[in-house]
Formats: C-alpha cells, structure tokens, sequence
C-alpha cells in the first residue's frame, strides 16, 4: 500500500465561488491528506462569501488587504506562501484553487521543484494554468450547483439569519456572506435590485444604518431585561460560591463586587433598600463584611458575635418601615447605614499602607472615607471635624494638612502633637512614649521595650500558649505581650487589635477568648523536627538549600515564617539537636 501524499490547499477567494467549498475538500481528499489548508482574501470585506466554509471545514483564513484598486493583491500572498511551505520540505504536493491565470509560473516553478500539483477551478480557467497542473479538476463538471433561490427563499434565510444573530449592530457583510455561502453568488438584478444594500432596505422588519442591521421590534428587550433582574437570593448565592472558592473563606469587597457585575451585570442595590453594595452584604446573614474584606459567615464566628446588635437594629428599622412610609423609612435606613468609628479607621489604615511612606494629604484621605461610607457626622465621634477625629485614633497622627500611620510618625507630626493644647493630655502620653524610645535614662525599659516585629511577636503568642498547657485567655496573653515589648506593641507591628493578629498566626485556635494550639499543628511541627534531626545525621553536613528543599518536598505547605522566623537558618537553629552555620547544617555534637 504506497504512502499517502502529503498535500497543501491553497485556495484563492477572489475567483472561486465559496458555493463549491464541500466539493472543494471532498476532491482533495481523495488525492491526499491535506497538511496544510489555507484560504487568501480580504476578509474585511467579507471574503466573498468563504467565513462560514472556512471556519466550519477548519481552514486557515490569510487575511490580504487591498492597497490600490485594481490590483490583487491575494494572488501575491498566496504566491510568497507557497513558495514558503515549498521551502520547507513538509510537502508532496499541491492543489491551487483558482481559476486565474496568473498562477501559471507558481504551478510550473512547484512542477520544477518536483512536486505533485493539482489545479481545481471552474470551466472558464484558461488553458495555460490547466496544462501547467498535472491534473485539473473542472468544479462546474464535478458539481454543477443544484442549489435554486427565488426572492421569497432569500427573504426568509435573511430574516431568519438576522433572528437568531441579532446583537444590536450585525453587519450588513456578514449577511450578505452567509447568503453567498448557502447559495453562490447571488444575481440581485435578477429580483429587481440594483444592489444588495437596496435588497435590504426592502425588508420592512429590518432597520439599516449605514453598514449595521437590526430588526425593528428589538425595542421588547428592555422589559425582558426587567423580567430578568437578579433577587437579592441569586447575588448573595453567586457571592457565597465565589468565596466558597477562595482559601479562608474571605475576599476584599471590591473583587467580590467586580465578580458579581461579570456575572449578572450592573445591579441597582437600591432595589435592595442599600444605598451601597457594601450595605448589600450587611443585610446578607450568610455574610460578614469587616472594612473591605468579606467573610462567610460560618469562618468568622468571633467577629459574627459582634454584628449581632446591628442586625437587630437593621431589623427594627425594616419593620418600622412596613408600617410608615417613604420619610420615615429614608431616616431610620440612613441611620442603621452609619459607619462606626472603628470601620471608618480601618479604611483609612488600609489606605495610608498602600500610600508611599505611610502618610498622605488630609484632604485626599478625607475624600477616600466619603468615597467608601459616603458623608460622615464626626460628631457622633466626639469629634467637630475630620481632623480631630484623626487626632482621637492611636493608629493615626497628622500634621496641619497630612494624616500618618502612627508607627511612622515623622518629627514634624510629634512636635505639632505635643504643642497641640486641645488634646493635651493625649500629645503628651504619645510624646513620652516616642521619646521614651529614643532616652537610655531608663535601661530596664528600653532592654525590655525594644520594638519588635510581627514575627517575632507571632513566635511569643505560639511559645507563652504552649508554656501555659496549651491554653490561654486573650486579656492573659494581651497583658503578656504589653509587658514583653511595651503599650504600643500592637501599633508597631501594624495591628489594629490583639484579636486580629492572634487569628493571623498559624496554628493558633482562638474560642471566644480562649487561645489554644492545634493539635495537628503541633503533630506536624513534631514530625518536622524529627525528620531535620534525622536527614542531618544519616547526611552528616547538609546545605540549608538542600535542607529547605526535601522539607517541603516531605511536608506540602510548609512555611517557616509560620513558626515566627523571618529566615530558614533561624527556625532550625531553633530546634535541639541541629545547627546552621553559614550555607550549612549539621549535628551540635560535630559543630
């Protein structure tokens, strides 16, 4: 049985009917197995017809625009092409489909090349390029189109094309393709039009501007549109799968809100008595919403505990609103949305971390907060304006016109804290305690008040909660930690309380305000010192590299900064037995 020739099909859509496209492939097929298919033309005005044939039979569109009227430029494309692939050696043979003589010197240059050419074209092809081909194939004797159209089947296949393809602006070329594909090309005198944009216009269902189509009673959409706006159920259920997916259970509120518009478009959260998206997740029991990040509700059980009065608030309100109309419901609403003191300072620490050295203007953090809680009373607060309410959160300093993170207080903001009379008391608690820092009159304090930094802070929580059988209470641990590295602790390692960063560190299990160790953590890091302890010994001298490698190769996941270290070197010199020097480690006893 002799091997199958290799062929390329090159067809030109200048000067074949795209009518003959099945017949086209069914020929070929039968000389040999088609490598290469490709299709040359100007598809940005339709290609005469080829889009459907070429994407439903898989062939390769090249698209070749035309630069100067009057020339063909497809025949040049398609030329250099087959040169190209006859260059590359991966073919026996080729077939042309064309029915212009141009191609006579290609089809005698691949002859030379020894190569098996085929020509396919219809029966006015002239005699040069068929006797070039070693074998030609007439299209109009193979097969002579049976297909016939009268104006009424081309009004039905138009209307029926526009129909199910309507998108608003479908293109006047595309439909004009799709005819000429079902039924050649089209003779549009022939049914008493001059061309086929005055075809179109004829429709009475259809509307045309310019180049784009539609159909006339498309105006229905907007109220099928408002059939099908999603209820508060659909959103909350695509925001509980989305999350659902995430690790934690949990995602910053502007992602959530991006997904939810990808999803089921532009939502009205109004229509849901919110004002906001962010009041949206408020009402959602299945949610949790803390500043911008958002939780299910089932992995944040310590802070759902604090929602609660809120809800019963929301829900008093709601009922109150059933009972007296639109006045009243707009002021207990607005009153139920108010922002509490600690949600306003947790936006406005989340931005000053994204803000270049931790300070930005107080006029632009001002705006950030109205851009995420809309228009705040700071009286509620305490506080007649913004910047006496920044002047009130330890979290915070400021300047006469830039607000700071406290922990990167500039000497400008300390000076103007301490000459600040109206909070003096204040200024001058935070002023000791930075100038306490910076003062060796009092060693016992500076040796024990050394600033520390978030891991070895998280490291101190995992040691005093073992020390302690495994259980701690958090005012315990809190009055531990204060003592160890100062009042201001938390504010130096960038928390905003002891309960937030007691549920950061890993492993750790808090229970209302008991802390305690997980058992399975506890068994992996057992299982690790172990296997260090033992792959140094049987190695005898390991490289740290070499070391970190086959850990989490054994123990997927592993982290060393988990433990409270901010280097490989320092988590295993921590463990008895080992020791790491340099770019190595090996046994205490051989160190």
């Amino acid at each position: 049985m002799t091997e199958q020739k290799r062929l390329a099909l090159l067809i030109d859509s200048d000067n074949v009917s795209a009518k003959y496209a099945q017949f086209i492939l069914q020929e070929a097929a039968k000389i040999g197995e088609l490598t290469y298919k490709r299709i040359y033309g100007d598809w940005e005005k339709g290609g005469n017809g080829w889009h459907y044939p070429a994407l439903n039979n898989s062939i390769m569109p090249v698209q070749q625009t035309t630069y100067i009227t009057g020339k063909n430029a497809t025949d040049f494309s398609m030329i250099i092409d087959a040169m190209d692939i006859l260059y590359t050696g991966n073919v026996d043979g080729f077939v042309l489909v064309t029915s212009d003589s141009d191609f006579t010197r290609l089809a005698i240059r691949l002859r030379e090349a020894g190569k098996y050419v085929v020509g396919i074209g219809e029966v006015k092809t002239p005699l040069p390029f068929t006797s070039s081909c070693h074998r030609f194939i007439y299209l109009n004797q193979v097969c002579e189109p049976d297909i016939s159209y009268d104006e009424k089947t081309l009004r039905r296949a138009v209307l029926d094309y526009v129909s199910e393809n309507d998108d608003g602006r479908l293109d006047l070329l595309k439909i004009q393709a799709f005819l000429t594909s079902k039924y050649g090309n089209i003779n549009y005198s022939s049914i008493g039009f001059n061309r086929f944009s005055n075809f179109i216009d004829s429709f009475p269902e259809l509307r045309r501007n310019n180049t784009f189509v539609t159909l006339k009673n498309s105006p229905k959409k907007p109220s099928n549109k408002s059939v099908d706006l999603p209820t508060d159920r659909e959103i909350t259920d695509v925001i509980v799968g989305y999350l659902k997916r995430k690790d934690g259970g949990h995602e910053d509120i502007s992602k959530i809100e991006q997904y939810v518009t990808a999803t089921l478009g532009k939502i009205d959260y109004s229509r849901f008595g919110s004002k906001r998206f962010a009041k949206f997740l408020d009402k959602q029991s299945a949610l949790y919403r803390k500043s911008t990040a958002v939780y299910l509700a089932e992995n944040a059980p310590a802070l759902k505990t604090a929602k609660k009065p809120e809800q019963k608030s929301e829900t008093r309100s709601e009922q109150k609103s059933e009972t007296r109309p639109e006045q009243k419901t707009e002021i207990k609403t607005t009153s139920s949305e108010m922002p509490d003191e600690s949600e306003i300072t947790d936006i406005i620490v989340t931005y000053l971390k994204a803000a270049k050295n931790g300070s930005e203007n107080l006029s632009a953090v001002e705006k950030q907060v109205e851009n995420s809680l809309g228009k705040v009373d700071y009286s509620r607060f305490g506080a007649k304006t913004f910047a006496k309410f920044i002047d009130k959160q330890s979290a915070l300093c400021r300047t006469k016109t830039s607000v700071a993170l406290s922990e990167q207080k500039p000497t400008d903001v300390l000076n103007e804290i301490s000459a600040n009379k109206t909070e003096q008391s204040r200024s001058e608690t935070e002023t000791a305690v930075y100038k306490n820092r910076n003062r060796s009159a009092r060693p016992e304090k500076t040796s024990n008040v050394e600033k520390p930094d978030l891991n070895t802070v998280k490291r101190e929580i995992q040691i005093q909660t073992v020390q302690r059988e495994n259980s701690v209470s958090l005012p315990v641990l809190g009055k531990i930690l204060r003592k160890k590295y100062g009042d201001n602790y938390l504010r130096d390692i960038g928390a905003i309380t002891l309960k937030q960063l007691v549920t950061a560190v890993a492993g750790v299990k808090l229970s209302g305000n008991s802390i305690s160790i997980e058992n399975s953590f506890l068994d992996r890091t057992d299982q690790i010192e172990k296997f260090v302890c033992e792959f140094v010994a049987k190695n005898k001298k390991v490289s740290i590299k070499s070391l970190s490698t086959q850990i989490k190769k054994k123990f997927s996941g592993f982290d060393f900064t988990d433990y409270g270290y901010s280097r490989f070197s320092d988590f295993i010199n921590a463990i008895d037995g080992v020791r790491a020097d340099g770019y190595y480690v090996e046994t205490e006893q051989t160190a």
